[in-house]
């Protein structure tokens, strides 16, 4: 059995848990905008009128040059930053009207995080990184290490358990990097160029692993990203330029 066919079966056994989340249900972004002022004091508009939807299952990729925004984009998206002006509605929650405290559990409950660093903690072993969301959100440690455990199995890491991060290969740190944003289940994933430090084997079972993600989980995957082979696997291909979007 190839490690793709692995990662698809473990992902058929995984537990579907959406609650009121419904295969109807769409990330919708209408007229996002956002600026920044340079060194030199001069406006810098980033974004200038985004709007875009997603549904439930589906993997979209964002494309665009250096500086595009895209980063910026997943930012406003998953409440890391506010927008200038514009609306972010996940099903019936409106993340650029919520308060503090709404956004806070949006992003602990409801998104997963990849970056193109892992920023994995090295003194903690692969078990215990993927299991420290679950333990900050006051999860038992039984109930965390074996949701955790699961997590990893599903990323074709459930040999790699206990080893230190330092003992794994870059491939393999991103991989526990992705079980760590998927084992609170999340229904939205924004992954910021989940692929960039890798080589094209490793990069292609990371997109394969978020794509599955999408179908099992009817969950929505945003990847910005520059690799060409990852963004022809998605079911979409956005290109942010000039601070709007377009379907290619």
């Amino acid at each position: 059995m190839s490690k793709v066919q692995s990662q698809r079966r473990d992902f058929r056994d995984w537990t579907l848990d959406i609650g009121l989340w419904t295969l109807d249900s769409k990330l919708v972004i209408k007229d996002l905008r956002k600026s920044f002022q340079s060194p030199a004091g001069d406006e810098l508009e980033v974004l200038r009128g985004v709007s875009f939807s997603a549904s439930a299952g589906e993997t979209v990729a964002i494309r665009g040059a250096s500086g595009a925004g895209k980063s910026t984009l997943l930012h406003l998206i998953g409440g890391l930053e506010a927008a200038d002006d514009g609306s972010v509605r996940l099903s019936d929650f409106e993340v650029t009207r919520a308060q503090a405290s709404s956004l806070a559990r949006y992003r602990n409950e409801t998104v997963g995080f990849v970056f193109q660093f892992h920023h994995l903690l090295p003194d903690l072993n692969a078990l215990e990184n993927v299991a420290m969301p679950l333990l900050i959100s006051r999860s038992s440690w039984s109930e965390s290490r074996e949701r955790a455990i699961e997590a990893l199995k599903n990323v074709g890491l459930g040999e790699r358990i206990a080893h230190a991060v330092v003992q794994l290969s870059g491939g393999e740190q991103q991989r526990v990097g992705l079980a760590r944003a998927l084992v609170k289940r999340p229904r939205l994933v924004l992954a910021d160029e989940p692929t960039g430090n890798l080589d094209a084997e490793a990069g292609d079972e990371i997109g394969a692993l978020l794509a599955l993600y999408a179908q099992r989980q009817s969950a929505i995957v945003l990847v910005a990203t520059h690799n060409s082979r990852f963004s022809e696997a998605c079911d979409r291909t956005l290109l942010l330029e000039n601070g709007r979007i377009a379907e290619t």
